[in-house]
């Protein structure tokens, strides 16, 4: 089963369900279909980043993400992918992702997605930068995101909550490196200028 039709599935499952606050954790259930599996049998590493996209989807539905964004213009792009791979899921094995907005900073928001097991074991953790962009206007700032969803009741929730340290320290990793590699684009045009 591909992942269009798993995420179909899931939209139409859950097509009645009430919007969800941007911080619930939400939890979406699929089964591991023998095309999900590499050489050893198992879920490929692979295949875990896109059981994350199925959280992902749903919480941009179910937040009002997805229709607010849409309505501006915006697509949602990922911008980097931090993965942990704890305990393989075999062929027909139920599983379950887990996602939730951990927080954001001007430009990124850091979303969490837990995969489990039927036993609610934790089998890989992944979390992802991500924005909304549009080639017109650039990146949409998360936190105006979330107040045109309407799930903003007060001001406090126009405040991210302080990311995990971990988190923060990577998120200032990529930062360095992307400033990195700008500066390393700017020398190259220099020099191809000459």
């Amino acid at each position: 089963m591909n992942l269009l039709i798993r995420l179909f599935w899931i939209l139409l499952s859950r097509r009645k369900e009430p919007q969800c606050g941007a911080f619930d954790t939400l939890r979406v259930c699929s089964r591991v279909y023998p095309n999900d599996l590499d050489l050893n049998m198992h879920v490929n590493n692979g295949r875990f980043l896109t059981f994350a996209d199925l959280g992902r989807v749903d919480w941009f539905f179910r937040s009002g993400a997805w229709g607010v964004a849409r309505k501006k213009g915006f697509i949602p792009v990922i911008g980097d992918v931090n993965a942990r791979f704890i305990r393989q899921l075999k062929a027909f094995d139920r599983f379950y992702v887990e996602t939730r907005l951990l927080g954001w900073d001007d430009k990124w928001a850091f979303l969490e997605h837990k995969i489990l097991d039927k036993n609610d074991r934790v089998a890989g953790l992944i979390v992802v930068r991500g924005m909304f962009w549009s080639k017109k206007h650039g990146g949409l700032k998360p936190v105006d995101l979330i107040e045109a969803t309407g799930n903003a009741k007060s001001e406090e929730l126009l405040e991210s909550p302080a990311l995990p340290e971990w988190v923060e320290k990577w998120r200032e990793t990529l930062d360095s490196l992307s400033a990195t590699a700008r500066k390393e684009k700017e020398i190259q045009r220099s020099l191809e200028d000459r």
